[in-house]
């Protein structure tokens, strides 16, 4: 883990500016009310890549929450716990190449900053985001494990919200991804009511779009149902 930022070249400032200007309207049209207040709070640039001292500054005073750098693009589920426990948000420092601006198989430094940072302005999301990595840590089995990354993956990654009468997105993997955003909004994926049971022992989708996806109704139920099972690990 690298904690001093990077320096960015002209090509990946070009990309981040491209990738802003697709992925604007979209989240405009289609992310729920929680990502847009949080989208106006952390007020990231539209035209370079953000530094980690910038986006700490935006977050830090209102949730304690930190961003810190990684070289990996998929941290270990231990150390990815083990951080978002001491409140420190891993962003790696790989961004994709011009070729993969609609959607990428891996996530990157955009999904990282444009799809979960605005979300952790918010106390009542890092609350929800919180419940995770204690669960995780206490688990003492392999199944128990699994079952925390698939509940985070299918809710906070991946999840869509019904809001007044509208399906949103909700999940920073939709977020930051301009086709499967559409294809989750278009219909062209099945949606299903989020239960615990419901997603216990479902298989996460990494390397391809989803076909089925999970609607929450909301942050605090979502939560509530999530305490629940958690107090059982």
């Amino acid at each position: 883990m690298k904690k001093a930022d990077v320096e960015f070249t002209p090509e990946q400032h070009k990309t981040w500016a491209e990738l802003y200007r697709r992925q604007l309207p979209r989240v405009k049209k289609y992310a729920c009310q929680e990502y847009l207040e949080g989208f106006e709070l952390l007020a990231m640039p539209a035209n370079e890549v953000p530094s980690l001292e910038f986006l700490t500054s935006r977050i830090q005073p209102l949730t304690d929450w930190q961003v810190v750098r990684t070289h990996t693009r998929y941290s270990p589920a231990e150390e990815w716990y083990q951080t978002l426990k001491e409140r420190k948000f891993l962003v790696t420092d790989y961004l994709r190449t011009w070729e993969e601006l609609d959607w990428t198989p891996e996530p990157d430094m955009f999904h990282d900053i444009f799809g979960h940072l605005p979300f952790f302005t918010l106390p009542r999301y890092t609350a929800l985001q919180e419940v995770f990595a204690p669960a995780f840590l206490a688990a003492t089995t392999d199944e128990q494990r699994e079952n925390v990354r698939r509940l985070a993956w299918y809710t906070t990654e991946f999840g869509v919200m019904r809001q007044d009468g509208e399906r949103k997105i909700f999940g920073t993997g939709l977020m930051s991804g301009g086709s499967e955003m559409e294809n989750a909004m278009s219909g062209k994926m099945e949606i299903l009511p989020f239960s615990v049971e419901a997603v216990i022992g479902k298989q996460k989708v990494m390397y391809e779009q989803h076909d089925r996806l999970f609607e929450l109704e909301s942050i605090e139920s979502t939560k509530a149902q999530l305490d629940a099972y958690f107090a059982t690990i």
